[in-house]
C-alpha cells in the first residue's frame, strides 16, 4: 500500500500555525497542481471545535480565492483536515509559500471583520449539509489565535518521518 504524503510527515515535529508545500503534481496536460498544508493547531495537542472549523471552511473558501487567485494561479479547493488541526489547500499553479501565508493572513483578518452570520457564504439549509453547525464566534477566535502567534513554515525535510516509525 502506498504511503500517503501526510502520513510520511512527522506530526510531532510540525510547527503551528504554519504553511507547508506538501505535494506538487505535474498533470499530463502540463499543468501544475500544488497542495499546501495550512496547519492551525499543534498536532496531537489541540483541535479546532466543529462549529468554528465549519465556519472557517466556508469563509476561507471565499477569502483565500479573493486573496490568492491571479492570472498565474487559482484555488481549486480548501478543506479541513480530518484531524481538525488545519486545512488542505489545493491550487492550480505554484504560488510561493510566502504568498500562501500572506493570503491566509489576509483571509483571517477578513474573517475577523465579518459582522454576523449573514456574512457566512452558504449559511442556509439549501447550500450546506450541516448549516446549523456553524460558529462565527469560534471562527473569529481561531483566526485571532493564529494571527497572535504568527504564521511560520514547515519544511518537508525537517518533517521526514523515519522509516522505522511508519506503520502500514
Amino acid at each position: 500500500m502506498p504511503i500517503i504524503e501526510s502520513f510520511s510527515a512527522d506530526h510531532t515535529k510540525m510547527k503551528a500555525p504554519a504553511v507547508r508545500t506538501s505535494k506538487v503534481v505535474h498533470t499530463p496536460g502540463g499543468d501544475v497542481v500544488t497542495v499546501y498544508d495550512l496547519r492551525f493547531c499543534q498536532p496531537n495537542a489541540a483541535v479546532m471545535e466543529q462549529g468554528g472549523l465549519h465556519t472557517l471552511e466556508h469563509l476561507l473558501a471565499v477569502f483565500m480565492r479573493q486573496h490568492l487567485d491571479s492570472e498565474e494561479q487559482e484555488v481549486i479547493d480548501i478543506s479541513p483536515t480530518g484531524s481538525r488541526t488545519g486545512f488542505v489547500l489545493t491550487v492550480l499553479g505554484k504560488p510561493a509559500e510566502q504568498a500562501v501565508a500572506d493570503a491566509l493572513r489576509s483571509s483571517l483578518y477578513s474573517i475577523i471583520a465579518v459582522k454576523d452570520e449573514s456574512g457566512i457564504p452558504g449559511y442556509n439549509r439549501f447550500q450546506c449539509g450541516a448549516w446549523r453547525e456553524h460558529s462565527l464566534e469560534e471562527a473569529k477566535n481561531i483566526a485571532k489565535a493564529v494571527l497572535s502567534v504568527g504564521i511560520s513554515f514547515n519544511n518537508n525535510e525537517d518533517l521526514k518521518l523515519d522509516d522505522t516509525l511508519i506503520k502500514n
